[in-house]
């Protein structure tokens, strides 16, 4: 079972919850033991799983800008130098700090629930924002 599941960001790095989200389309498929893999259809749109806490995702953000500095030359921003429209954002760091993070996640399912331990919570991680992003959402089993 497969679901595509839009997501709109509103920053250049941003870190959105979406266990809610998932856990009720785990609810509304019924499966009573399998999987979910969580995929970001996006080079600079990670998915994660960690603790939801004010403090250490203020630390995840200041991190990201210290490996990939906002003002920072980066090769990939030559946007003259590659093949692609002239009109690209010069994204490089974007895509820096989502090499360093995962674009899925597979949650085990057991007896119709997520078994998601008690402060894991999924993430989505915009690096690159805003945009219109979309997850695939592929749950298996029975």
């Amino acid at each position: 079972m497969t679901k595509i599941q839009e997501l709109e960001t509103h920053k250049e790095f941003e870190i959105i919850k979406i266990t809610d989200k998932i856990k009720d389309i785990v609810k509304q498929l019924k499966v009573k033991d399998g999987f979910v893999n969580i995929f970001s259809k996006h080079t600079t749109l990670a998915i994660k799983i960690n603790e939801y806490e004010e403090l250490l995702l203020k630390d995840l953000k200041d991190l990201m800008q210290r490996i990939a500095k906002e003002n920072a030359e980066y090769n990939h921003d030559q946007i003259e130098l590659r093949n692609c429209s002239k009109n690209e954002p010069k994204n490089a760091k974007g895509h820096l700090r989502c090499f360093l993070l995962e674009t899925s996640q597979m949650i085990p399912i057991f007896n119709y629930e997520m078994q998601l331990g008690i402060y894991q919570d999924i993430f989505a991680v915009e690096t690159s924002g805003p945009r219109k992003r979309e997850i695939i959402i592929q749950i298996c089993g029975e």
